[in-house]
């Protein structure tokens, strides 16, 4: 009986050694998973990194194309400087939309800049891309511009993009919705993965006549992934696209070392531009990574002494009960921090609701005042045609009686201040018609919009002082209401009068136009070719900052731009509730 019970003690002390091994190893996993979940979230911000990276070069070479996009000098070198200064650009490359109808036009404008074998073709498709039996020949996507210039950058000017599957969703949205977004992968020339960028010039902010262009940057999957050396030891990343097809891996796995530990994983979507990814970062367990010395330390004092082990499970139990108390007080501690930082955004909240309030109100004190200050020049406008005027004809209605009275004796003194008297009220006149028209300008009572802004132009007598003038007037501008017509005048008046003072400018574009869509928009933009200033290093002036009140107390936006040397604009965008049409 006396061995029986040593027996059974062994049994028992022998399973909860095992018990004890086992749950050392669990603890050892959820280590090792913890920080494969760190590890991979380090792989997945560089891959987002790198996709923000390519969006911003797009975003710049985009820009740098509406600026001047016949400018082909320009555009290849700083192509040249982004392959560079970023090496996993693989090609720069622009399509042009080309109906069926414009090739041969198209073709030929193209031999005429230098390229005499350039016509639209099919494009080669690479290893492992299959044609489709979808391809239109209403309409060409051709490239028309490649960098690098190179032997096989020459082939690909003129191939039709859209005849490539992988790019035919990113062309027609790219086109329709002036955005990034990005192809299927598929095979680039050297065998490796790759994708493409692609984002369409915006109409709205480039020339009018401008061909629909869409600019491509050519990417290889393979830099969306940390370099070996960046990743940890035993990790193997994989990218696979949404298919489930392999991409791209990066092996840092070692080869000895895991017998019969388990194989862990973590997966995570990449989902940006329009196309979707999978990256799987597995780590095989090691050993070496794992608490294998205090387990056998633990296991010969099982084997020699039942009491240390039980001491030890019991230091075990009594330090899992304080880490439960310790993660207990964190509990009560984030729970606290949470409730505060629950009050204070409610006071931000509360905050910025009375600071949007105060901002209405200002706008809508601005509003009046300016509508008082109207008003006020209205009134004195009208009190000097009305008194001053009269006073002025009856002075020189009673200065010509005098005249014709002395008309026998020239040389008399009567006739001589009879004649400067009417002299003298003639000129007084002028400048009092001159001042009722700054004041408050007739023609925009009268006419209407178009005439006062063309009556503001005439009164500053550009031509004298050596400036030509464009002016651009469209829309049913004299159909707007009188506040927006006023402050539109007003406007123009102070930007044109800057212009005069300040720009030395030799010529001087004016366009107001009324846009119409879902509400109305006025556009108000002057710019200049004169010496500019530089907006950092010179303080605004009255005449600016007059400009934004006025478009801002109408809940409107004002931009103003400059460059020494390379002239000023300004653009005022004013909303327009509804029309005043008169009969």
């Amino acid at each position: 009986m006396k061995f029986k019970k040593v027996e059974w003690a062994s049994l028992i002390w022998a399973a909860i050694t095992v018990f004890v091994l086992i749950l050392l190893m669990l603890l050892d996993i959820s280590r090792q998973r913890e920080a494969l979940q760190l590890e991979s979230r380090v792989v997945y911000e560089f891959a987002y990194e790198r996709a923000l990276i390519n969006e911003v070069i797009l975003h710049n070479f985009v820009e740098l194309v509406e600026t001047d996009y016949t400018n082909i000098a320009a555009i290849t070198r700083y192509s040249r400087e982004l392959r560079d200064h970023y090496l996993h650009l693989r090609r720069l490359q622009v399509y042009q939309r080309v109906d069926a109808d414009q090739r041969d036009e198209h073709e030929q404008g193209m031999r005429e800049k230098g390229f005499e074998d350039y016509s639209i073709h099919r494009a080669e498709l690479s290893e492992g891309q299959s044609e489709t039996k979808a391809y239109s020949q209403s309409v060409f996507y051709p490239i028309i511009f490649v960098e690098p210039m190179n032997e096989y950058g020459a082939q690909l000017l003129g191939s039709d993009g859209y005849s490539i599957p992988a790019n035919q969703k990113a062309l027609i949205q790219a086109s329709y919705y002036f955005s990034v977004f990005a192809t299927d992968p598929y095979p680039l020339e050297d065998g490796k993965m790759g994708y493409r960028l692609m984002h369409a010039l915006d109409p709205n902010y480039t020339d009018s006549a401008e061909p629909s262009l869409i600019i491509g940057l050519v990417l290889s999957v393979d830099e969306l992934l940390p370099p070996i050396p960046h990743i940890k030891q035993g990790v193997s990343v994989t990218l696979f696209d949404g298919e489930g097809v392999e991409l791209v891996r990066r092996d840092n796995a070692s080869v000895f070392g895991g017998w019969l530990l388990p194989i862990i994983e973590e997966q995570r979507s990449i989902t940006r531009f329009g196309q979707s990814m999978e990256m799987r970062v597995k780590q095989q367990l090691l050993w070496r990574d794992t608490n294998w010395p205090f387990g056998l330390i633990v296991l010969m004092f099982s084997l020699v002494a039942y009491l240390v082990s039980a001491q030890g499970y019991r230091r075990r139990r009594e330090a899992e009960r304080e880490l439960l108390n310790l993660n207990t007080r964190l509990r009560d501690e984030r729970d606290q921090l949470e409730q505060r930082v629950l009050e204070r955004t409610q006071e931000l909240v509360a905050r910025n609701s009375e600071l949007r309030q105060q901002v209405k109100e200002n706008s809508l004190l601005i509003q009046k005042v300016l509508e008082i200050q109207e008003t006020e020049r209205r009134n004195i406008a009208r009190e000097l045609h009305d008194e001053m005027g009269q006073s002025l004809t009856a002075i020189r209605t009673d200065a010509r009686l005098l005249q014709q009275y002395t008309d026998r004796d020239r040389s008399s003194i009567v006739h001589t201040a009879a004649v400067a008297i009417d002299t003298t009220a003639q000129r007084i006149y002028s400048v009092t018609y001159g001042l009722m028209r700054a004041l408050r300008p007739s023609a925009l009572d009268d006419l209407g919009l178009v005439d006062a802004v063309k009556q503001c132009v005439d009164s500053l007598n550009l031509d004298s002082q050596g400036i030509e003038l464009h002016l651009q007037l469209s829309g049913a501008l004299n159909e707007l209401p009188e506040p927006i017509c006023i402050q539109c005048y007003r406007i123009v008046q102070e930007a044109l009068n800057n212009c005069v003072k300040y720009a030395q400018a030799d010529n001087l574009w004016l366009s107001v136009r009324l846009e119409e869509g879902e509400t109305f928009l006025l556009v108000v933009r002057i710019e200049d070719d004169g010496i500019g200033f530089d907006p950092k290093n010179q303080d605004s002036g009255f005449g600016l900052i007059g400009m934004r009140e006025r478009a801002l107390a109408h809940d409107g936006q004002f931009e103003v731009g400059s460059t020494p040397g390379r002239g000023t604009w300004i653009q005022v965008e004013l909303p327009v509730e509804q029309l005043e049409y008169n009969d």
